[in-house]
């Protein structure tokens, strides 16, 4: 067997290769926008088109979320990598964080959340699901709507250039990263195998 692949357990651990970070925005129940970092999150649904985020009712946007049944999604680029970590360090029992960082709260038109204008990306939801899993509870977010920042959209208007946007991503452990170099586009990647199951054969 070859011993480049031999495998050893490491027990039950929350791997995923790479994490994204989200900045979840809520309001508290005095209407007090809050911000808190999270990278268990994903897409969850095509119709409607949804997205999935854990939180523990340890935290005060878990609070705001169950009480508001909405949330945004705030995708940070590389430059604003220092106040996700101020963000996801701090907590918004303790502080308004809007009040100390250098960020501006705008309030979505279409759910009861606030988002941050400086990030590039943001989603709007509104709860449809939230299931109790143990320590955390899932909360499934129908996305609303979308903003971008135009400066990062591709030609057409409608897809994100991600070379423009520059993402940042957690290594589960390992710190941030940013994205690295393209490694070919969906669909033609796989034709570099040479292999074709479905050519009959001759």
């Amino acid at each position: 067997m070859d011993s480049l692949h031999t495998k050893k357990s490491v027990g039950k651990r929350p791997f995923l290769f790479p994490m994204p970070v989200g900045i979840i925005g809520s309001y508290d129940s005095v209407g007090t926008p809050n911000i808190m970092a999270a990278s268990w999150i994903g897409i969850v649904n095509s119709k409607p088109m949804s997205i999935g985020v854990s939180l523990r009712p340890s935290t005060k946007t878990y609070n705001n979320v169950m009480r508001t049944q909405a949330f945004t999604v705030n995708i940070a680029n590389e430059k604003l990598v220092e106040y996700v970590d101020w963000v996801g360090h701090y907590s918004g029992k303790d502080i308004d964080k809007f009040d100390v960082l250098p960020l501006t709260p705008v309030r979505s038109k279409l759910v009861n959340a606030p988002y941050v204008h400086e990030f590039p990306v943001v989603l709007e939801c509104r709860v449809v699901r939230s299931t109790e899993l143990g320590k955390h509870t899932h909360f499934v977010g129908e996305i609303m709507d979308v903003k971008v920042d135009t400066a990062i959209l591709k030609k057409n208007q409608k897809f994100v250039d991600i070379n423009k946007l520059r993402p940042i991503m957690m290594g589960n452990g390992s710190g941030y990263f940013g994205i690295g170099e393209n490694l070919g586009r969906g669909g033609k990647v796989y034709q570099r195998l040479g292999i074709n199951p479905l050519i009959e054969s001759k």
